[in-house]
């Protein structure tokens, strides 16, 4: 059986598992209240102009939704071995790393959903208030460019390290982590990765791309540097899905 198969099969059979599970609409709701309530005080202002609101809703969705999409994600490869499914999908055909990288994309994939459709109905609530059509697509490029890339790394990373640590644990450093990495404000003095390229919460590429600064960092980067932080973002969720390949590869090995 070849990869494609394989990781076509996995994604298939990870998108319609995943999607079905009520905890990941649950979870994903009650962590887009956050960005929700943040949104609508920043958008009250009578000033605050269609583009306003598209890129707060961006900004505050890259802030806090990405922790629900990690925090649904992080029982993955937990739960086939606690099920032993992880033996039985051993006897079939196919490379480990091919279901990896499926199980990867179709679980994301599947987590995507409510979150897509949690922005558009902020997207719809803009376009019912500011009645600016040319909103869509400034919509669609925001939400490309600065909450995905930070989906995407929570997911690599909430998929590979339950591997290896326990979910709950995982879940408990997942959520110290990101508000530490990316929501540390500078004033409080504590080191951080909030002015880094690894804040996952896109605001290089929302100041590089659309002239936007986020809440409380000023960083005035290049285009370049825009596209830099989410090839990085991207390449370090793939990094992390492969540490876990070899991890399961030297475990299957030891059996």
């Amino acid at each position: 059986m070849n990869i494609p198969s394989v990781t076509g099969g996995a994604l298939r059979y990870e998108f319609f598992m995943q999607i079905r599970r009520r905890s990941i609409w649950l979870v994903l709701i009650l962590t887009s209240i956050l960005s929700v309530i943040l949104w609508l005080a920043f958008i009250s202002d009578a000033s605050a102009q269609a583009v306003d609101a598209i890129m707060y809703l961006a900004e505050f969705t890259a802030w806090f939704l990405p922790v629900g999409a990690g925090l649904v994600l992080a029982d993955r490869l937990a739960r086939d071995k606690r099920l032993h499914v992880d033996e039985i999908l051993d006897t079939f055909p196919g490379s480990l790393g091919a279901r990896l990288i499926g199980k990867y994309l179709g679980s994301t994939l599947a987590t995507l959903v409510p979150v897509i459709l949690i922005y558009m109905l902020g997207v719809g609530y803009i376009l019912a208030r500011y009645h600016d059509p040319h909103s869509l697509l400034l919509a669609l490029e925001t939400f490309i460019t600065i909450p995905l890339p930070g989906i995407l790394f929570a997911a690599g990373f909430s998929v590979a390290l339950p591997v290896i640590l326990k979910v709950p644990i995982y879940q408990i450093l997942f959520v110290g982590y990101w508000f530490w990495a990316n929501l540390m404000s500078p004033r409080f003095h504590i080191p951080s990765l909030t002015g880094t390229m690894l804040n996952a919460t896109g605001p290089w590429a929302q100041e590089a791309f659309f002239h936007f600064q986020w809440v409380f960092l000023r960083l005035n980067p290049t285009v370049w540097q825009g596209i830099a932080s989410i090839i990085l973002l991207i390449g370090l969720s793939f990094l992390a899905i492969c540490a876990a390949w070899l991890y399961l590869c030297w475990e299957r090995a030891r059996r």
